[in-house]
């Protein structure tokens, strides 16, 4: 049999242009390559700064995930330092990073995947009526629905980090930690988890 070749490019911004190439024989995947070629360059950008720069710029370079980035960062900065994070600052990050997961997926998939489907390129689809009418950019019905539910989590990142994106809540200032250490035995009753 022959090998069908199945050429994606691009796959609907994962975070960025990635290509994807399939070669599929008696319909099964025989092989797969993928291509990136988004090079963000946090590392170039960073090279040379104060190691704290990476809590403020690495979350202003995606407009999505800044909160992974500001998560990676401080859990970097206190690997490095030797930092003992109080537990109701690792609750905060943890609030941060699970909140910001949860509104990534919604606005992920209905404003930056879906509606590429709605794509020209893809009407001789059967589904390309339903996608259209679904998932078409600021008129879709899904698309209205799934912004919207998006911003709810937000709202409670914001809470924690002040603002949403960009925030750089977790940056390591002693004064705050100080005053954490001092509150801890009073929050730790209001944030009790087994």
């Amino acid at each position: 049999m022959t090998i069908q070749t199945l050429d994606i490019s691009p796959v609907g911004r994962v975070e960025g242009d990635l290509d994807v190439r399939v070669d599929i024989e008696d319909g099964y995947v025989v092989n797969a390559w993928t291509h990136a070629e988004l090079f963000r360059g946090f590392e170039v950008i960073l090279r040379g700064k104060d190691p704290q720069a990476g809590l403020i710029v690495t979350p202003r370079i995606c407009g999505i995930c800044g909160g992974s980035h500001l998560t990676c960062a401080s859990w970097a900065l206190d690997t490095a330092w030797g930092t003992e994070v109080p537990r109701n600052a690792i609750l905060a990050r943890n609030l941060g990073q699970i909140v910001e997961t949860i509104q990534s997926i919604p606005r992920h998939f209905y404003a930056l995947y879906a509606i590429d489907l709605t794509h020209r390129k893809y009407r001789s689809s059967r589904f390309y009526e339903e996608a259209t009418r679904r998932f078409g950019a600021f008129t879709g019905t899904s698309y209205e629905l799934g912004v919207t539910i998006a911003a709810k989590p937000v709202e409670i990142y914001a809470l924690l980090g002040g603002q949403w994106p960009h925030s750089s809540y977790m940056e390591i200032n002693w004064r705050i930690a100080y005053i954490v250490r001092i509150c801890q035995d009073r929050c730790n009753h209001s944030l009790a988890f087994p």
